[in-house]
């Protein structure tokens, strides 16, 4: 099959015009006209993960950050992107990156974090429609637990189902929480919108401490799961829905990348 064949399936899943008008999706490196056997899904196409590409074999890589982002204004092979992108032609690895549009799709990145969390009844935070679309579309979910939950048993149950062992709390918490908003990676929603939608808890990836200041003093609860682990429950989910579309490619997640953050 071909490069073609998986950038339609993705346009299928998350439209390329979801995006936002500031993001960079698509076929980042390559030719829809590549054969492909084998397709390496990661967060971000870094060295490790183009390495990982070549070892095992992956004719493409799907990544959910763009790897080509700013416009270049040249191609010096003596840069870190400038290799990287030498590498991948030379070697005939194309590249695909689902960014912004898989964010905000129906079964999305943002739909994904809220049910691995246990989130029921699932909203958009806040709605936002491309040009052309009429559905409803949103940033970020709200929802609600099933059973009402103790505050520190909630964040147990994160650091369990995103499988992390620290995470930043901004705020005073709640005693319970019932009523929940998500938003995965950075965050970008005015917090007068959010407090007006009355949710108990914030789960995000990526919070300003300029925003945390501000969040603190309007009395909101957020915690900050990082950028990484909001985003990378989107991968097991892309692997089965490509594996189940295409019964002749091997689909797997990179092994290789890691959240670049450290707790010392």
């Amino acid at each position: 099959m071909k490069v073609g064949e998986v950038l339609d399936f993705i346009n299928k899943l998350a439209p390329w015009d979801y995006a936002e008008t500031w993001d960079n999706v698509g076929l980042m490196v390559g030719s829809r006209h590549n054969g492909v056997k084998k397709v390496l899904l990661c967060m971000d196409v870094t060295s490790r993960v183009i390495r990982e590409a070549i070892d095992c074999e992956a004719e493409l890589i799907v990544s959910h950050h763009p790897f080509l982002f700013s416009k270049l204004g040249k191609l010096d092979f003596d840069t870190i992107k400038g290799q990287q992108i030498q590498t991948l032609v030379t070697k005939d690895i194309s590249v695909i990156s689902a960014h912004t549009n898989l964010d905000v799709a129906a079964g999305g990145v943002n739909d994904t974090l809220a049910e691995t969390i246990g989130l029921n009844g699932l909203k958009a935070l806040k709605t936002y429609v491309p040009q052309g679309y009429d559905q409803d579309l949103g940033l970020g979910r709200t929802g609600t637990l099933e059973n009402e939950s103790d505050f520190n048993e909630f964040i147990d149950n994160i650091k369990k189902s995103l499988n992390i062992t620290n995470l930043r709390v901004i705020g005073a918490h709640p005693d319970k929480v019932k009523k929940v908003a998500v938003f995965c990676g950075s965050f970008d929603v005015e917090l007068d919108y959010l407090r007006s939608l009355g949710q108990d808890v914030l789960i995000t990836g990526d919070l300003k401490y300029h925003t945390a200041l501000d969040a603190r003093e309007m009395g909101l609860c957020i915690v900050d799961v990082g950028h990484f682990a909001s985003e990378h429950v989107i991968l097991s989910k892309l692997q089965k829905l490509l594996a189940d579309e295409f019964a002749s490619i091997e689909v797997i997640c990179s092994k290789m990348e890691s959240d670049p953050f450290i707790f010392a």
